[in-house]
């Protein structure tokens, strides 16, 4: 395999993915081989576009993995 570009990352990645997502689903398309120091965080209840699906649970995912509130 390809060695990551992104390595070392610049920052903590997070990949945030629905719950419900059937277009891309996690089985699939879900792995980290491209950033394996990425951590993926599953949005219970939402699909492929959460923003829509529940604003206010992406709102408060960036908050909490950007540190700008506290868990």
């Amino acid at each position: 395999m390809q060695a990551c570009p992104l390595d070392p990352l610049p920052c903590p990645i997070t990949i945030a993915w629905g719950e419900k997502e059937t277009l891309l689903p996690v089985e699939a398309h879900g792995k980290t081989e491209r950033i394996p120091q990425a951590s993926i965080k599953t949005l219970p209840g939402v699909s492929h576009v959460p923003m829509i699906d529940d604003p206010g649970l992406v709102a408060r995912t960036i908050l909490a993995v950007t540190g700008a509130v506290k868990q």
